[in-house]
């Protein structure tokens, strides 16, 4: 499924001053600075550039909102589907309203990001978004004021769509927090390898989050983070429904 988003110059502008006009900053102030769930990332590298908060505003009733993202190609950003569409009680996935005005920032820190913001062009995602193994979206960003793609700026962390679990992942994500937090454990599957599980709780924010195989800051994206509980989270494993999506948004 593709959903259009700000395609013309007038719709980036609409965007980028909507949330430049006080949007970022009703999300700002509400979030953690203290009491941290996680510790804050520190190690910078690539993590401290291309993992960001996405920003949008709720298909049903408007209100303001924000998840996780990471830059993962050229001109993609990955995160969950649920970050995108909002779904009323009872109603089909396929029903869910889109939600508006996406904003992407890398590098989220403390009420703004060094890079800038992004706007999306397109959205790429499931019908059936709800499915185990089917959560994730990949999002077509448009390029920056100066005419760059997103990588071009903050660059892209590796992704990988045949990982093999069992050693230390890490997951990454905004909690409602201010800075991008850090957690890390031994990875494992779930819901028959649709799943991937870590045992470490973010909370909501932290959805579309990303985990990664290897090096803390270099590693391989493998899964999105999609819900947790007191002790584990759980994210959605990268496989080849979400390449086909990644290569229709680098190539489409």
């Amino acid at each position: 499924m593709v959903h259009d988003g700000a395609i013309t110059e007038e719709d980036r502008r609409a965007v980028e001053t909507h949330w430049a006009g006080g949007g970022l900053a009703v999300v700002a102030d509400a979030d953690a600075k203290e009491d941290l769930v996680q510790p804050a990332w520190t190690g910078g590298g690539s993590i401290a550039r291309t993992v960001g908060r996405l920003f949008a505003s709720s298909g049903v009733g408007g209100g303001p909102g924000a998840c996780t993202a990471t830059v993962v190609g050229v001109r993609t950003v990955i995160t969950a589907g649920h970050c995108v569409r909002t779904s009323t009680d009872r109603s089909p996935a396929r029903a869910a309203a889109w939600d508006r005005n996406l904003y992407f920032v890398p590098g989220y820190q403390g009420g703004s990001g060094p890079h800038g913001g992004f706007t999306v062009r397109r959205v790429r995602m499931a019908e059936e978004w709800q499915s185990d193994g089917r959560d994730v979206a990949m999002l077509e960003m448009n390029p920056g004021a100066d005419g760059r793609n997103i990588s071009e700026v903050v660059g892209a962390q590796p992704i990988s769509f045949t990982a093999a679990l069992g050693a230390s992942g890490h997951f990454f994500g905004y909690p409602y927090t201010d800075r991008v937090l850090h957690c890390s454990g031994v990875t494992t599957w779930a819901a028959g390898g649709a799943l991937v599980r870590i045992p470490c709780r973010m909370g909501a924010g932290s959805s579309g989050g990303p985990y990664l195989s290897g090096d803390s800051a270099a590693g391989r994206v493998v899964a999105v983070n999609i819900s947790g509980d007191a002790n584990t989270s759980y994210g959605t494993a990268l496989g080849a429904f979400a390449e086909g999506l990644y290569q229709q948004s680098e190539h489409g």
